[in-house]
């Protein structure tokens, strides 16, 4: 699978992709992604796994089952099962890159919403980036 991004758009994507691998160094994270219309990219995060805060969630949510990221890792959620069924909880980007690097199923949501009128109601829309 080779994975190529635009080097004059990084991290531009519209809609959703998998994380189907990752590599890291000190400062940073490269997650590779499948995008829904097959595309590969790789796209870049400046954080690093964070294991403290995977083991912080662990306790609290022993049972994490998909981790997404939005908005470049400014907004980041966990579903995880409990005795009283599917909890989604906010998480530091750190913490949802060592969940996946852990083995939690990732997606990463890519483009914008913007509001748009369809017909007499007003609803969010993914469009292509400029």
């Amino acid at each position: 699978m080779e994975y190529a991004g635009n080097p004059d758009e990084p991290n531009q994507f519209v809609g959703s992709a998998v994380v189907t691998g990752a590599s890291y160094d000190h400062r940073k994270t490269i997650l590779q992604l499948r995008t829904f219309a097959g595309s590969c990219l790789n796209y870049s995060l400046d954080d690093i796994p964070d294991a403290a805060g995977e083991a912080e969630f662990r306790r609290n949510h022993p049972l994490p089952i998909s981790v997404k990221i939005q908005q470049g890792g400014e907004c980041c959620s966990v579903i995880a099962l409990t005795s009283d069924g599917t909890r989604r909880s906010n998480v530091t980007l750190g913490t949802a890159l060592a969940l996946h690097q852990a083995g939690v199923h990732a997606v990463v949501d890519g483009g914008r919403q913007t509001e748009v009128s369809c017909s007499s109601k007003t609803a969010k829309s993914q469009t292509a980036m400029p």
